[in-house]
């Protein structure tokens, strides 16, 4: 049965104020007074907060929706056995010291208001084009967890991918997160043994850290233009090389 965000939304924002001390109005305004203009920038600060990433993104998006819960109205099959969602915060943890970051901040910027209903407005012309529907933090988390000890790892290489590629956004499809600006350009398949990276670098050579792209399973579908494929094991491997690549990747033509 798929998972019901519209009801963990609910049960995370009624939770909120025993976990955190603020309802959502309160945080909404703290975060208006905050005066951050960029999405990754108010993770950032809810992550300070406490927040885990996921349940900071969350918060992120209601934001860039007005104050809104994102899912409100919207009816899905409830299951017939949920455990209660909570916040992942200590109870009021909002007056409490700001928590330190750790690995799991990924920054990866997630989709505002606009991009909710399947559209992004194009800043130069105000005009709104169709964009792939973008997928949830809770989505996102759900396949990252799959990456058991290389979760970090994961999170550290989205990070750095943003970093490089500000306009990058993520899209939970199936087994993998697809990587995109206004074409696929990446993708990053989660395994409990292995990270890999698959990138469009088109006839680029391959050599001993740029490999063939091969899936975790053949099953696994994957565009064809995703060529190449760094196999990730280690943080040391997220250096200068790999972001070069990526950005290669990213601002590759056909």
């Amino acid at each position: 049965m798929g998972t019901d965000y519209s009801e963990k939304e609910r049960e995370f924002l009624d939770a909120l104020k025993e976990d955190t001390g603020r309802d959502l109005g309160e945080w909404m305004a703290a975060i208006e007074s905050q005066a951050l203009s960029h999405r990754n920038d108010i993770i950032d600060w809810l992550r300070q907060q406490g927040f885990m990433f996921s349940k900071a993104s969350w918060l992120e998006r209601i934001h860039h929706n007005g104050g809104r819960p994102i899912y409100a109205g919207r009816s899905e099959p409830r299951p017939q056995a949920r455990n209660k969602a909570r916040t992942g915060l200590p109870r009021h943890a909002a007056s409490q010291a700001p928590a330190e970051p750790d690995a799991e901040m990924s920054g990866l910027p997630l989709p505002s208001a606009g991009a909710t209903t399947g559209q992004k407005v194009d800043q130069d012309n105000a005009e709104p084009r169709e964009q792939a529907d973008l997928s949830d933090p809770a989505a996102l988390d759900e396949i990252l967890v799959r990456a058991k000890a290389y979760r970090p790892l994961a999170q550290l290489v989205l990070a750095e991918i943003t970093r490089s590629v500000p306009s990058a956004l993520a899209r939970p499809v199936a087994q993998h997160i697809e990587i995109s600006t206004r074409r696929l350009f990446a993708v990053l398949l989660v395994g409990s043994r292995e990270l890999r990276l698959g990138l469009d670098l088109g006839p680029r050579p391959f050599d001993e850290t740029c490999q063939p792209f091969k899936p975790l399973s053949p099953a696994t579908r994957i565009s064809p233009n995703i060529t190449h494929m760094l196999l990730l094991t280690d943080a040391r491997q997220v250096n200068a090389a790999l972001k070069s690549l990526v950005k290669d990747a990213a601002e590759r033509k056909d």
